[in-house]
């Protein structure tokens, strides 16, 4: 399994942006949205909040893109997004499919009606990534500084990286939102816990269902982190162990933040949070495409 140590970070060599793959997790089906959230293009700026973030990830000197997605979005994305961006990018589509899963478990996936959760999507990427990737969700957007804040002296000594943003700054009164709730040490991230369903009075649920209160101090995560390609053993097993819960066919989700959190208490693993600099801004429902719009032009 992963272990990790951040040691003297003067003897471990900076990681080269050129180096780092982008992975956008685009595979979800927008059930709250109503579509397709992920081709949305925000009114008034003629983009998607994916290519704004993939423009944002090219100016801190990204320059290959995995884009995660299900097979009924493949053709539009082939046809109105990939040729709108910097031919100097390299690009490959990774499919999502419910169906890709272990034969022994492919029952399951038959009567499986949504995508199995972020871990799977990651996993999806697998044969596409670099040594060292960034991985975020189509659905959002990080701020012009996201990726040059994640990915500054970042060292090749084992640490991982989280972006986070205070809690309070990314709720929406459109609804309930879910987010992976931090726990720090320090500037080192000692917990992560998906929290559900969260109101803008910061009360939400586990998924078990148990009602918890949160700290308008906390930071969340809103998925963009930097990690490398060791995290893909632990997603493999983790998936594994998914699959065998009772429930996991119907209503469980295979959380990316989850099996980090794993590694975290059992192996180890060295994650540091940076603040990020500027607000989160994010789609769950379609009436938040105005209010993103708003704030970009802003």
């Amino acid at each position: 399994m992963v272990h990790g140590s951040c040691g003297n970070s003067t003897s471990s060599a900076k990681i080269n942006p050129c180096d780092v793959s982008l992975v956008i997790l685009a595979g979800g089906l927008g059930r709250r949205f109503g579509g397709n959230k992920q081709l949305a293009e925000v009114p008034g700026i003629g983009k998607t909040l994916l290519e704004l973030s993939i423009q944002d990830a090219f100016d801190a000197g990204i320059r290959h893109l995995v884009l995660v997605v299900n097979a009924t979005i493949k053709e539009t994305v082939e046809a109105h997004i990939l040729p709108r961006l910097n031919p100097n990018l390299s690009v490959d589509l990774a499919i999502q499919s419910i169906s890709d899963v272990p034969p022994h478990y492919q029952q399951k996936s038959s009567v499986r009606e949504k995508p199995w959760g972020t871990g799977h999507a990651l996993l999806t990427a697998k044969s596409f990534v670099k040594t060292y990737f960034v991985v975020i969700t189509a659905d959002d957007y990080y701020g012009k500084s996201a990726f040059s804040t994640l990915l500054n002296d970042w060292q090749n000594n084992g640490c991982w990286r989280l972006l986070g943003y205070p809690l309070v700054s990314t709720l929406t009164h459109q609804g309930g939102v879910n987010r992976g709730i931090c726990e720090l040490n320090g500037r080192l991230l000692n917990k992560i816990t998906e929290v559900l369903n969260i109101d803008a009075d910061l009360n939400g649920e586990t998924p078990s269902g148990d009602k918890v209160s949160l700290s308008s101090e906390v930071y969340a995560s809103m998925t963009i982190w930097a990690l490398s390609f060791k995290i893909f053993t632990q997603l493999e097993d983790g998936f594994i162990d998914f699959l065998k819960m009772d429930d996991s066919a119907i209503n469980g989700e295979f959380f990316l933040p989850d099996q980090i959190q794993y590694l975290i208490a059992e192996h180890g693993q060295i994650v540091e949070l940076h603040p990020a600099k500027e607000q989160w801004l994010g789609v769950t429902y379609s009436d938040d495409l105005h209010h993103v719009a708003a704030q970009l032009s802003e």
